[in-house]
């Protein structure tokens, strides 16, 4: 039995907990623990809430972590801090989810219901697929990438690390985002996206910060 607690206890976190229950129901050996999360939830959570960075990194046993924080580099900041040798970054994909073909999911990622990834994909490590998005063929995404709610990637595309698709948001076939980029909700993205930079609209042209 793998004792599991999701990092994160926030909307985002409880949706990751329907997936670990819905994992274990059907058959999976996990056995859920709470959550973690550097804000105190103990008067919303009670039990549930685990404490944290400085209580898990002071676990004494095996414990299975997954990571249910939306923006990528949030979630590389928190990776970053944990130190303890006996956690364990579980990859949480959900039952619901489509797949089409084997798929490479690296350790730490979600994959939520009715995401839909057709083949010879690439998810690298501490990456969010949300609910509803569809990822093309020959896609690859990058370590702490994000694709949220109903976003959709053509074939070909190439997410770097920590880049961000927002909600209901298209990237064109062959389209690269690059490290920290960020394409905003509803927009479509039409060529690539340079370092930092984000665009928004339709289709999504560049806004200066």
């Amino acid at each position: 039995m793998t004792e599991i607690a999701i990092y994160g206890a926030g909307g985002f976190g409880r949706e990751a907990n329907l997936i670990v229950q819905q994992l274990i129901k059907k058959g999976y050996p996990y056995h859920f623990l709470g959550f973690f999360d550097d804000e105190d939830k103990s008067v919303e959570l009670g039990k549930l809430y685990l404490g944290n960075t400085e209580k898990l990194n002071n676990w004494k046993t095996p414990i299975s972590v997954a990571l249910a924080i939306g923006n990528g580099k949030t979630r590389k900041k928190v990776v970053s801090r944990i130190t303890n040798p006996r956690v364990e970054f579980s990859k949480v994909v959900s039952p619901y989810a489509i797949f089409n073909d084997i798929i490479n999911i690296g350790k730490g990622s979600i994959v939520c219901a009715g995401a839909n990834l057709t083949t010879n994909i690439e998810v690298g490590e501490f990456v969010v697929v949300n609910l509803n998005a569809t990822i093309g063929h020959d896609c690859q995404l990058g370590d702490f990438s994000s694709v949220m709610p109903g976003a959709n990637l053509a074939g070909d595309v190439k997410l770097k690390e920590c880049a961000f698709v927002g909600s209901g948001a298209n990237v064109l076939n062959g389209i690269e985002m690059a490290e920290n980029s960020v394409l905003g909700a509803g927009g479509v993205l039409t060529k690539n996206l340079e370092v930092n930079k984000t665009a928004i609209g339709v289709p999504a042209k560049i806004i200066e910060k």
